[in-house]
């Protein structure tokens, strides 16, 4: 081994959020060794939420780079895109690439983050299927969907409406194909599902609940039919899927990390294997507002989570303890979650019009989670004071269930 590969260096394995954070806050913290990031994509690691969003709409958009090609040099962080690590020997710190070449580590930082969960039916093989996870799948969409004009969208989750969103104003003719009962069944209240429902069909996008693929019928290996469970048929010009993710955690296992749901780690982000940690997209983990432990897909969830694997990494004592909170644009509609309201035993909705609402969960008398839509004051309101966890039912029946309007009652105490 040469020299080079004898010296320290933390391994970053991954190319988005997570890996860019880790590597900035474990330099800001004091970490004085190699820092190398090894990404599959040949990007400058991006953002990604634009991608079902203004991305599609625009054929001149751009994928924007999380930090200027300038930031890497002077912080002495190294990147390596468009390379794959295949394997590990973990005995020798070892880390196989797709080019042959083996790169050594006395660290190493798992931000692998997750792929697209594929249909399994007949006919999912054929042209014009697509998913959505970097922006290589979004340049294909957007390129196929210029001569589409029926669009199916499997998937009814955020990932699906906001295309929908996207497409329809292109004046394409979208279904939705989703099999719970209502929209964004996993992740919201039943009152924001029927918003979200009407906010689409008022736009012309079909809904198609309680309904499964059953097959994907193409001509030239080209997709032009899904085959519904009920018998009935949809044109399709283009197939998109938004149907879950599944974390990317097959090479742990040669570092003998358990989890098919994810890599375990603990709220300093360390796996059970001395060095070894895991942020972002394929961390399970435990917190105090996720006791029962699970994988978070979230901006916010990759950003913070991997400052605190980077800090540890540089030696500080910190923990991962940040409220969850997401959003999702689909027209001018903005909804943001502060919260999660798993194990909520009641729920109170503030209505408003046509684009706003409010949905706050309880679990006995405290609040854990709020769902809003273009009620921003609501929502940076919820993500400050359900952090401290002493937001109760009793105290938001003073302000009518106005969660602003109490912290600033409390701000003037």
């Amino acid at each position: 081994m040469s020299t080079s590969q004898m010296r320290q260096r933390l391994l970053i394995v991954g190319g988005s959020y997570a890996a860019c954070e880790l590597a900035s806050h474990a330099r800001e913290n004091g970490y004085g060794e190699d820092i190398l990031i090894v990404s599959e994509e040949p990007e400058l690691p991006y953002h990604r939420p634009p991608l079902s969003k203004t991305y599609l709409k625009d054929q001149t958009a751009k994928a924007e780079p999380l930090k200027a090609e300038a930031f890497y040099a002077p912080k002495k962080i190294d990147l390596k895109l468009g390379a794959t690590v295949t394997g590990f020997d973990p005995g020798a710190k070892t880390a196989l690439l797709s080019d042959g070449s083996r790169i050594a580590f006395d660290t190493l930082a798992l931000a692998v983050g997750a792929r697209a969960r594929k249909l399994a039916c007949e006919g999912a093989e054929l042209g014009n299927v697509f998913d959505l996870r970097s922006v290589a799948d979004a340049r294909f969409l957007r390129t196929a969907a210029v001569d589409a004009e029926n669009v199916v969208i499997v998937g009814g989750g955020f990932i699906g409406l906001e295309i929908a969103s996207a497409l329809v104003q292109l004046q394409k003719q979208v279904t939705v194909i989703e099999a719970e009962n209502r929209v964004l069944a996993r992740v919201v209240a039943p009152e924001l599902s029927h918003f979200f429902s009407s906010a689409h069909t008022a736009r012309g996008v079909k809904l198609l609940t309680s309904r499964t693929v059953k097959s994907l019928v193409g001509e030239s290996g080209i997709v032009h039919k899904v085959v519904l469970d009920n018998g009935r048929s949809v044109n399709a010009d283009i197939v998109i899927v938004g149907i879950g993710s599944i974390p990317n955690v097959e090479l742990t296992r040669q570092l003998g990390l358990a989890g098919d749901s994810g890599i375990v780690v603990d709220s300093r982000s360390r796996t059970s294997r001395e060095n070894v940690f895991a942020a972002g997209d394929c961390a399970l983990f435990r917190g105090p507002f996720n006791l029962g432990g699970l994988r978070l897909e979230s901006v916010q969830n990759a950003i913070d989570q991997s400052r605190v694997a980077g800090a540890v990494i540089a030696g500080a004592d910190k923990a991962y303890a940040a409220l969850p909170w997401f959003w999702s644009d689909q027209y001018g509609l903005k909804l943001q979650i502060a919260g999660l309201p798993t194990g909520a035993t009641e729920r109170v909705v503030r209505p408003g019009t046509a684009s706003d609402i409010s949905v706050l969960h309880f679990l006995g008398d405290v609040c854990i989670c709020v769902e809003s839509v273009n009620r921003a004051r609501e929502h940076m309101s919820a993500r400050r004071l359900l952090a401290a966890g002493d937001v109760t039912k009793r105290a938001l029946l003073d302000v009518d269930f106005d969660i602003a309007e109490l912290l600033r009652r409390r701000s003037q105490q």
